[in-house]
């Protein structure tokens, strides 16, 4: 290309590494060689610096703007430059460019992956992917600084000048205001690339499945009663050192919680792995002790004092603890429930929710993000749980004497069908039903949902489930009155989980003295002669408060844990 004096330029790249200009920075042609190449620069920011464009130095024209007056009038009006920003070209222009930048990031990234975790890296690798992804989630500059960065002279290139002329349709004479947006979105190309095709390496190389699936929402932190989680224990701890460290996780959905540890169900093929994974422990333990000299006599004396025996008698697994518990009644059958999933060593062993990423290997079907919550426990239905679906039921009112209440089934914020016969507070047989189901109305869906559905573990019809979100309803809108007004509830419970009384109580308890005053007082008041167990309301949740008067039986809905 040929530069005359007096001509607009705007820098593109120069390799002089002092000079002050920047990408963009625009100026005056004094005077062009065409034999060296050389072009003399007066910049508007008062530099001289010439461009050596044999040696890596880059300039483009700057398109000279006309105004109205100075406009021949023969010749027609030319339509706005398409190119400019805002234009129709721009826009994919600026993808195109994008998208050189996505390509060559992802090149970087998989040459510079071989020196980090691949064929040429040295030591331990999977030690290496855990920190280099700590390092991105902790936005580390120790880390993020070793990656690959976008060659300075990108706009130089052939490929990026071939995706300029093929989009423009002629040079590539561009603003300077044009050459930064376009360098902005290569960067940005190249950099997201580097970084997720790093973070997907070192994903897959942690990952026990062997896969880069994102499994952020199986954390602890997210997983919940009715959701599925990774539970592992510190028997399966591989050292601080590891890449792992725990040697194995296992996939289950949280039931319970027992002083503070997680019980969890799964299905046969993890229950297998447990069983199976534990009497590999005990064969290590075993060998550890004979190695440090124990007497062959005493090696399954001082194994099964440390660690529970496990095996399998046809589908039950038999757990014996009598020796590490000192307890001859300290034996377990641990049978399938109607699904076939067994909860091994619930209430019993030191489970908890772990991180996936954590697991060297783990057992069991992973499920994707939507997929992770199989069943929710109701706030104020006791001891009740349904499926994961949005079902409400609203709108509830009196149908007439002996007939029960009607309302409308909710999915989400959608009427989907209406309920009548319905029954609350009682342990009669259930009788609710739907009626004039709506075109929205998912019939598989609400099978699903009642499915799913089980009432102190047992499972539940249609009427009951109905019954039970009605009941929901009704004192979710009764707890919030009581609480507004500076109180709170006080229920009794059977031994079924039926709500024999609800009694309002006002000013709510604040102090150790006002609980024990309502604890006695509740407790002589003797409502009804069935009931087993008060609970109050203490703004998030029922919570025990006292045994009623005269009985011996522990409570049964006073955990939010108790399905």
């Amino acid at each position: 290309m040929q530069y005359e004096p007096g001509q607009r330029v705007a820098l593109v790249h120069t390799s002089d590494p002092h000079t002050e200009l920047r990408p963009g920075d625009e100026g005056t042609v004094r005077r062009y060689d065409a034999g060296q190449r050389r072009v003399d620069v007066t910049w508007d920011s008062g530099s001289t610096l010439s461009m050596l464009l044999d040696d890596g130095d880059a300039i483009t024209a700057v398109p000279t703007a006309v105004s109205a007056d100075q406009a021949d009038p023969d010749i027609p009006a030319q339509p706005a430059d398409p190119a400019t920003p805002g234009g129709d070209v721009w826009p994919s222009l600026l993808d195109a460019v994008r998208t050189v930048g996505i390509a060559d990031g992802t090149s970087a990234a998989e040459w510079w992956l071989q020196d980090a975790i691949g064929g040429r890296a040295s030591g331990d690798t999977a030690a290496s992917a855990r920190r280099i992804l700590d390092g991105i989630d902790d936005e580390d500059a120790a880390v993020l600084d070793t990656f690959p960065a976008a060659d300075a002279n990108w706009l130089g290139t052939s490929t990026i000048r071939h995706h300029l002329a093929d989009e423009l349709g002629r040079s590539t004479s561009l603003t300077g205001e044009q050459w930064r947006q376009a360098q902005d979105a290569y960067c940005d190309g190249y950099a997201t690339a580097v970084t997720d095709i790093i973070a997907a390496a070192c994903r897959r190389r942690l990952h026990p499945t062997g896969d880069d699936r994102d499994l952020s929402h199986l954390h602890p932190d997210h997983v919940t009663f009715g959701s599925v989680g990774v539970f592992s224990g510190d028997w399966n701890d591989a050292g601080v050192m590891a890449a792992h460290p725990l040697t194995a996780g296992y996939v289950g959905t949280l039931i319970d919680r027992w002083n503070g540890w997680a019980v969890f169900g799964c299905t046969k093929d993890v229950a297998e792995a447990i069983v199976a994974d534990q009497q590999q422990v005990r064969d290590a333990y075993r060998a550890e002790l004979a190695a440090a000299g124990v007497p062959q006599t005493d090696l399954d004396r001082q194994t099964d004092e440390a660690y529970t025996r496990l095996w399998w008698d046809g589908d039950v697994i038999v757990a014996d603890s009598t020796t590490r518990q000192d307890d001859p009644t300290a034996f377990e059958r641990i049978a399938p429930d109607e699904q076939g999933r067994y909860v091994v060593m619930g209430w019993s062993w030191t489970w908890e929710a772990v991180d996936p990423y954590d697991c060297a290997r783990i057992v069991g079907d992973l499920p994707d993000g939507d997929a992770s919550q199989e069943w929710i426990l109701l706030t104020h239905a006791p001891s009740t749980r349904v499926g994961p679906q949005p079902y409400t039921i609203g709108g509830l009112a009196g149908t007439g004497p002996g007939k029960g209440l009607a309302g409308q089934l909710r999915h989400g914020a959608e009427r989907v069908a209406t309920v009548v016969e319905i029954s609350v507070f009682t342990n009669a047989a259930a009788a609710a039903q739907l009626t004039a189901t709506t075109a929205g109305f998912d019939a598989e869906g609400w099978r699903a949902f009642v499915a799913a559905a089980r009432h102190c573990g047992e499972p539940m019809t249609e009427a009951a489930v109905l019954d039970a979100l009605a009941e929901e309803t009704l004192l979710a809108a009764e707890t919030a009155e009581a609480v507004a007004a500076g109180g709170t509830l006080a229920r009794l419970l059977d031994d079924t989980g039926t709500i024999l009384h609800l009694e309002r109580i006002h000013p709510a308890p604040g102090t150790p003295e006002t609980y024990l005053a309502l604890q006695d007082r509740l407790r002589a008041s003797r409502r009804d002669p069935r009931g087993v167990t008060w609970q109050y309301w203490n703004g998030r949740s029922w919570r025990h408060l006292t045994n009623a008067a005269d009985t011996d039986q522990p409570p049964t809905g006073g955990g939010a844990a108790t399905t």
